[in-house]
């Protein structure tokens, strides 16, 4: 019989129960291999799915407040049985959605109502998942749901199951993989195009507020659905299953390995190179991304100042091609934007200064203006001030983008 583990955390609700975990058996599903799990946690409740479509889920708690609490396991509660194993497992606001190996169902756990969603059926291991609607002027509206279709098509439906669109991204697939970025290795990126790509989609994750992540064993997809777009592509060995934390990616591979992926804008992920000090790679990732890098809004991240700093550190004698490479983007670097005139000629009598995320100018004096200690207060207030400011996710910091081409420079994928 395949056990539940629950975890227990000391900063979880249900604290002071000691850290820990909890191994269950589920009679209800004695004898079948457990194949999805999902919490809703609002309710403390965990709905499990198994091999031969059978749903339940027990729900958690403590048993009293206060000194003395102990974690309780509730008793299992069968939802539904569908027709297969269940491949995926989400839950949102009351609505619990099944995917199987043949259909999506939809089912109002309050209300105990089932409903198919769409009517075509399919073979094989598909995901689904909501789609929250948390911008602009569908905040508060109902979510979507997108529903894995074979051939790289996706299912868009109305939180009542109605299908409401199809997306197709197999042709928009035949664009190149983005690299992962990473220490460890070299990036190559090959602008070169590819056959187009029919792929089954196993799992679907809602992803920032406007993308979904989906997988296979050995690639990562990104699309924004809502503008048929594919934000980025990249392989990725021996993928087993992915977790999503804002904008981190946390992988399990075969073998039981885990890696951490970040998801950054082009600038962000030379900004955080430069203050590891890794000029060569900073410089790659510049000349591979340079039409991102060479836009006013890069500036804010990556001033001039620093990216001829980071040239100054590259070796003449053994990076003379990069050198070269490196001097073309600078050339091309667009000032800020001019939103940002005023203000900046008002401190234009300056040396230098930075512009934090939050819009701050960071300013640093020239020499003399006032004395070396308040010049170091100032900096280190400010650079506080820098750590302390919350970041965003690469999808609030992007643009939105009207057109239906792939996005190959917003984004790039640091490997921890």
């Amino acid at each position: 019989m395949s056990p539940v583990f629950l975890f227990v955390l000391t900063d979880a609700p249900v604290a002071p129960v000691p850290a820990g975990y909890f191994r269950l058996y589920l009679l209800t599903h004695k004898g079948q291999t457990i194949t999805a799990l999902c919490w809703d946690t609002s309710a403390l409740r965990v709905f499990v799915g198994d091999a031969v479509g059978k749903v339940s889920y027990l729900r958690a708690g403590s048993s009293k407040t206060g000194k003395g609490a102990a974690f309780v396991i509730f008793p299992v509660q069968t939802v539904t049985t569908v027709d297969s194993k269940v491949v995926q497992l989400g839950y949102q606001d009351g609505r619990l959605l099944v995917s199987s190996l043949s259909r999506c169902y939809l089912c109002d756990t309050e209300k105990e109502k089932f409903w198919r969603v769409g009517h075509k059926e399919r073979d094989g291991e598909y995901g689904a998942c909501f789609f929250p609607q948390n911008r602009g002027l569908l905040v508060g509206q109902p979510p979507l749901l997108y529903c894995a279709r074979p051939g790289s098509r996706v299912w868009e439906a109305s939180f009542n199951g109605e299908v409401l669109s199809t997306h197709q991204f197999k042709q928009l697939l035949a664009c190149p993989p983005l690299p992962l970025i990473s220490s460890r290795s070299e990036p190559c990126y090959s602008p070169v195009q590819r056959s187009p790509q029919s792929v089954a989609f196993p799992k679907m994750l809602y992803l920032g507020d406007q993308n979904l992540l989906t997988w296979t064993d050995s690639a990562i997809y990104i699309f924004t659905p809502q503008n048929g777009q594919v934000l980025l592509w990249t392989e990725v060995k021996d993928l087993v299953d992915v977790a999503i934390y804002r904008s981190e990616l946390f992988c399990l591979h075969g073998g039981g390995r885990l890696s951490h992926l970040s998801l950054l804008s082009a600038e962000r992920c030379v900004e955080r190179l430069l203050r590891r000090e890794s000029w060569t790679l900073a410089a790659t990732v510049c000349c591979m991304f340079q039409h991102t890098i060479t836009t006013s809004r890069a500036r804010k991240c990556i001033p001039i100042d620093r990216l001829e700093h980071m040239r100054s550190q590259l070796s003449s004698s053994t990076q003379q091609e990069l050198i070269g490479q490196l001097e073309e983007v600078i050339a091309k670097l667009e000032p800020l934007d001019s939103a940002c005139s005023s203000r900046r000629s008002s401190i234009s009598s300056h040396e230098s200064f930075n512009v934090l995320d939050c819009g701050i100018y960071r300013v640093i004096s020239r020499r003399g203006s006032q004395s070396d200690e308040e010049t170091g207060s100032l900096i280190n207030q400010s650079m506080s001030e820098e750590e302390r400011l919350k970041e965003f996710s690469f999808a609030q910091e992007e643009d939105p983008v009207d057109s239906g081409e792939r996005s190959d420079v917003a984004v790039t994928i640091w490997l921890s």
